[in-house]
Formats: C-alpha cells, structure tokens, sequence
C-alpha cells in the first residue's frame, strides 16, 4: 500500500501530541514537528493486518530532539490514511518481539535493522508457537509494559513481561546492562531478564534497545497498590505496612549489595567521591532548586495552599543550604550504580507469599543515558523510597489509621541499615548518613513540588508539606542505629 508520507507526516503530527507517553503540558504548549518518519510492515504477520506497523518517527519539540518507537494500527477512509492508533498490546507485535529475541535473529528493514538478544545466548528456533493473550501494564513518559500469554509446541503455557522504550537512545540501556549483572550474580529479587531488541538505524554500527523481556512474576501486584489496598481494607494494616517496610529494608540492602559486586564487571566497582564529583552533586541540587523556586514563584497553585507555599519560598536559603552541605562533607561512602527511579510502584509483591521483587532498572526517564548509567549516592534509592513512604500515607485511605509515613521510613532505613554493616557504600559516621539522607530527601520532595505544579495541583501539599516539616524540625528524618540485639543476629 503506498504511502502518502506528507499526509502521514501531518496526522502523526497531530497524533502523537495527545499520547500519554509523549504528551504533557509543557509538550502540548510547544511546536512538535516531526522531521522524519519510517513506517515499517511488521514482517511474517497475516495478510488482514497489513495496516499494521511500526513508526520510527524523528520529533522535535521546543529545544528537545528525540527519537520515538510506535506500533501503530492505520486507520483508512478511500484508500486513504485518515489517523493512526496505538497498537502496542497488539498480539503479533508481542509475538513479532518474542520470537526475535528467542532465536537471536535478525530483521532487515529500509530504516534500519532489529536484532534480537537472548540472555540463553541460543540460535535456535523460538520454542513458542504463538502468543495466547496479551494485557498491558502500564504507560509511562518512556516506556509500555505487556504482559503476554505464551504457548509452545508442547502446549506448556509461559508468561513474559515485554517492555516496549517509546524514547530511542544509542547504547546500552540500563535495563539490559543491571539485568545482565544480577543475572550473573544469581539474585532472585528481580523478575530475569530473558533478553532484549536491538535497533541500529540504517547508515549506523551502534544501536539501542528498544524492547526488553523480562519472566512474568504471577499472581503479584505491585506494592504500591498493595499498601493502598492495606490501608483501606486491613485492620492491621499499621503492623501490616511496618512489616513490608522492613522487608523492603532487606530487599534494597541486598539489592545494593548485588549492584556493588565487581566479580562480573568493572563497571559496578564502588569509587569512592572525589571533592569534584561531589561539588558537581551539590550544585545540581542547588541549582535544580532554585529553578524550581523560581517556577514557584508565578505557578498557578490551588489559592489554600498560597500563604503556606509563600512560607516556605521565604525560608528558601535554609533548603540551598542543606543541600549544599553535599559538597562540604567528607565523604566516605563510595558511589555505585543504583535504582535511580525507586519507590513502592517499582517493586512487585505475592499476596500469599509475601515475596518482593524490584522492577524497571531504567532509572528517572527524563535524565540521558550516561546520566542514568553514572555511579551515585545510594542515598538516592531511599529518599525516593522515604518520599514513597509519605506520598502512601497523605492518600485519604489513611485518614482513619493515621499511619506515619516516617514511621514507616524509621523501619526501612534500620533494617537496611542492620544488613550493610562494613560496605563501602555506606557512611562511616551517623552525622554524614543523616547529613546525605536529608540533603537527598529534600532535592526528591523540591522536584516533586516542581512536578505536582505543573501537573497534579491536587497533590501539591503532599511534597509542601515534606518542605515544611523539615524547616521546622531541621532533618527530613533520622536514619537511627538498628538495636544491637537485632545486628547479633545477622
């Protein structure tokens, strides 16, 4: 079917501007053009779905140029396109993936080649015969997660979680990259990685990934939906949160312990900080939150939230200052790769086991890859998930039970606290763990201030009033010593 690519350019223009994982205020308010755009047949699938297919499309909106992925359903009127629909939980682009990853193969197409990567390293034929069922997961600014139903030729059923990166970036994702890692380790507090797409632009040597496949973990939810969930339903959900706060505790404890393992790779060896590197740190987070307090100053905020937010603008010195005090510790702790986007929403839980998982190693969408590939304070997985812990407990679920979202924060930081004893990633002194925990919980709750502004008002109070408690207290929270009777037991 031939293409007018000028009509298509148009439509897609308009398209693409109103999906979730692209669109936004500040996108929307901007002039998206799409400078080039490849529609490619999705190859091997039957003959009714001809006007199935993959965009490679070329955007650039305000000062920002990116690559987008799109499965997308043609919508014709007279042999003519007249729009575009999302087709990503689409079941031959989930069996299209599968297979190609599976068997390691490789697609030729005009815009360029697709290799697939088995972390089983096989060339064989793809033991799945066909994909059952398809169901989504979730939709972000950078990605779309799909679990899929599969069959083999033996009728054994196997499901996969396929995650499909809509944003294209040359390299090594860190998806693929800490997947591998933890794979080698042998840790099984991560759904394994089974393997990954590969994209290379025609003309191009080096790719990036475009699609991961991960094993599905049945019968879990996530832990966010399951502490809300607790919250409104369980009686003991105060003992019930406490407890998985203690276990998350473990979890990243463990996690960390994976991540700064060198026996597979140089790549995660722990560096301790020069004073450069941890100025470059202080004054991302000062000058980060002096754009937002300038953002701030004319947003437009619910009016009952006016004079406490002007408050906190006028004390604004004492937050730089806590943050730069970043800069003036010793630091002691050495920098490895971590999470880098870790909260209750990334990690998955088995009701009846009890079992956690961590998922979506990618790290924040909106920071570029290298940013996403650097060594880093492990202070920064958990603030993320301390402001975790006080965004479940400012939900309306919790106005009965009151639980305290520091309460709950005083419970993971001891238990991970309890099992890190002598690692190089943790501070040797109380004073420099405190100093590093605040300093990272306040710059997690000024972009939260900055983000909920911009696009959820409604839940602006929750990271103000983050703001408030520490400039009045002085501390976001204290990172206290486990009981001695609780280490002599590990």
């Amino acid at each position: 079917m031939a293409l007018n690519k000028i009509v298509a350019t148009e439509l897609f223009t308009a398209w693409l501007s109103g999906q979730r994982w692209f669109s936004g205020k500040n996108v929307q308010k901007e002039n998206i053009t799409v400078r080039s755009l490849d529609l490619i047949d999705i190859p091997n699938h039957p003959m009714d779905c001809e006007r199935l297919k993959l965009a490679i499309v070329q955007v650039s909106y305000g000062s920002n140029e990116k690559t987008f992925l799109a499965p997308i359903q043609l919508q014709l009127r007279n042999h003519e396109i007249a729009g575009f629909s999302d087709a990503a939980s689409d079941p031959i682009i989930s069996d299209w993936i599968l297979k190609l990853i599976l068997s390691c193969g490789t697609e030729r197409t005009e815009a360029g080649r697709f290799v697939g990567h088995s972390v089983l390293q096989t060339t064989q034929a793809a033991p799945v015969s066909k994909v059952r069922s398809t169901a989504p997961l979730g939709v972000n600014a950078s990605n779309t997660s799909i679990l899929i139903n599969t069959q083999d030729r033996n009728d054994t059923q196997t499901e996969y979680v396929i995650k499909l990166f809509r944003t294209y970036n040359v390299g090594l994702a860190p998806e693929v990259e800490i997947g591998l890692h933890l794979a080698h380790c042998g840790w099984s507090g991560s759904p394994p990685l089974i393997g990954w797409l590969e994209y290379a632009p025609t003309g191009t040597e080096q790719g990036g990934v475009v699609a991961t496949v991960h094993e599905a973990i049945t019968n879990a939810t996530d832990v966010w939906k399951y502490s809300i969930d607790s919250l409104a339903d369980d009686i003991h959900a105060r003992n019930t949160l406490h407890d998985l706060a203690t276990r998350i505790g473990v979890l990243t404890a463990t996690m960390h312990k994976v991540l700064a393992t060198t026996k597979h790779s140089t790549e995660f060896s722990p560096v301790v900080p020069t004073p450069v590197e941890t100025l470059t740190v202080a004054h991302a987070m000062t000058t980060h939150a002096l754009a937002v307090r300038d953002l701030l100053s004319t947003a437009d905020v619910p009016k009952t939230l006016h004079t406490r937010l002007k408050s906190v603008l006028d004390r604004w010195q004492s937050v730089q200052n806590a943050l730069q005090i970043v800069a003036d510790l010793p630091h002691s702790a050495a920098f490895i790769r971590v999470h880098g986007d870790y909260h209750l929403g990334q990690l998955l839980i088995d009701p009846e086991r009890g079992t956690l998982h961590v998922i979506d190693f990618e790290g924040e969408p909106q920071r570029t890859l290298a940013e996403r590939r650097c060594r880093t304070s492990i202070f920064k997985d958990l603030a993320g998930m301390g402001r975790s812990f006080d965004y479940l407990c400012h939900r309306t679920e919790n106005r009965k039970l009151k639980v305290q979202g520091s309460d709950l924060t005083q419970a993971f930081l001891a238990s991970y606290k309890d099992r890190i004893a002598g690692e190089s990633f943790y501070p040797d002194t109380q004073e420099e763990a405190d100093a590093l925990f605040n300093a990272y919980m306040l710059d997690k709750a000024i972009y939260e201030l900055a983000y909920e502004a911009q696009h959820r008002p409604e839940w602006l109070e929750t990271p103000l009033s983050a703001l408030e408690s520490f400039l009045q207290q002085g501390a976001a929270a204290v990172v206290q010593p486990a009981p001695s009777s609780c280490r002599e037991s590990h």
